[in-house]
C-alpha cells in the first residue's frame, strides 16, 4: 500500500474546505433555494434562508436558521484561513492547531446540517398556511454537499494529526541514538593516554625500617613508599 504524504493530505483538505465555502457563497448569490406555489397555483415565488422576512411569509421561526447559516459561513472562512496558514507554514503544526481545524470542520458541518433540517421543517410548517406547495431546487443539494465536504475535511484533519504525530515520534527516536553516539565519541576523545618515555627510570622504593623493642629483636615493622 502506497504511503500518502502529509502535504498531499493538506492539499486535499484545502480542496474540500474551499469547495464547501464556494457552495455556501453560491447559496447567498442564488435566491432560488425553494419555489413556493401560492393557493392560485399560478404564481410562484422563490425563497431562500438568506432572504429577510416578506409580507407573504413572516418567517418568524426562520430567523434562527438565518443566524445559523451566517455562523456557518463565518466558521467556514475561519477554517479555510487556518488551513491556508498551516499549509504555508505561517503557523506551527502543533496538536492545538490540528485540534482547532478538526473542531471547526465537524462543528461547521453539523451546524450546517442542523440549519438545513430546520429550514425544511419550517417549510413544512408554513405549507397550507402561507402557500400550497413548495419545490426544492438544486441549491439545497449543494448545501448538503457542503456538509459532506466539511465532514471529509474533518476526517482528513484527523489523519493529518495522526501522521504528523507519528512523524514527530519517529524523528525523536532517530535523534536519540545519534545523540548517544555523539556523547560516546566525545567521551572517547576526552580520554588521553599518557605514556612514559623509554629512558625514564623506574620508580624507586624507599623502605623505612623501624626497629622494635630489644625484647623482640626479630620483629620489624616496614613501611614501603613508592616515590615517583
Amino acid at each position: 500500500m502506497a504511503k500518502v504524504s502529509l502535504r498531499s493530505i493538506q492539499a486535499t483538505n484545502m480542496f474540500f474546505s474551499s469547495w464547501a465555502l464556494i457552495f455556501l457563497t453560491l447559496g447567498i448569490l442564488r435566491e432560488e433555494w425553494v419555489e413556493l406555489t401560492l393557493e392560485t397555483k399560478k404564481n410562484t415565488i422563490s425563497h431562500s434562508p438568506w432572504i429577510c422576512c416578506t409580507t407573504l411569509w413572516p418567517e418568524d421561526g426562520l430567523e434562527v436558521v438565518r443566524i445559523m447559516m451566517i455562523l456557518c459561513l463565518s466558521l467556514s472562512f475561519v477554517h479555510n484561513l487556518f488551513l491556508g496558514l498551516e499549509f504555508t507554514y505561517f503557523i506551527p503544526q502543533t496538536k492545538y492547531v490540528f485540534f482547532i481545524t478538526v473542531f471547526l470542520s465537524f462543528f461547521t458541518g453539523i451546524l450546517l446540517l442542523c440549519a438545513l433540517i430546520l429550514y425544511q421543517l419550517k417549510l413544512k410548517q408554513g405549507q397550507s398556511v402561507y402557500y400550497s406547495t413548495y419545490k426544492i431546487t438544486w441549491i439545497v443539494f449543494t448545501a448538503y454537499l457542503s456538509v459532506s465536504f466539511f465532514m471529509a475535511s474533518g476526517i482528513l484533519s484527523l489523519l493529518e494529526c495522526k501522521k504528523s504525530t507519528s512523524a514527530c515520534a519517529c524523528a525523536t527516536l532517530i535523534h536519540t541514538p545519534e545523540r548517544e553516539s555523539e556523547d560516546v565519541e566525545e567521551s572517547e576523545s576526552s580520554v588521553k593516554i599518557v605514556s612514559l618515555p623509554e629512558n625514564a627510570a623506574a620508580p624507586r622504593s624507599i623502605v623505612h625500617t623501624r626497629e622494635g623493642s630489644p625484647n623482640r629483636p626479630q620483629l620489624q615493622t616496614r613501611r614501603v613508599t613508592w616515590a615517583l
